[in-house]
């Protein structure tokens, strides 16, 4: 039988109801298919591209303004 594979998703952190503060984080998982490994590049992509966006118009207007990078 195949071992199922598991991908980290996120971490999550449960609140002390006395005091509010956080308590130990722990790991979210979700079973990795090809539908979520898809998602996941996609999103990592889209995430890469406006970043790269964000950093042309900030060059840009740095540029404009004469400082150097």
């Amino acid at each position: 039988m195949a071992k199922e594979k598991y991908i980290q998703i996120g971490e999550a952190a449960l609140r002390d109801p006395v005091t509010g503060e956080f308590q130990p984080s722990f790991p979210l998982y979700m079973r990795a298919n090809d539908a979520v490994i898809a998602s996941r590049e996609r999103a990592i992509r889209d995430i890469a591209r406006l970043f790269a966006e964000k950093m042309r118009q900030y060059d840009e207007s740095c540029t404009r303004e004469g400082v150097a990078l």
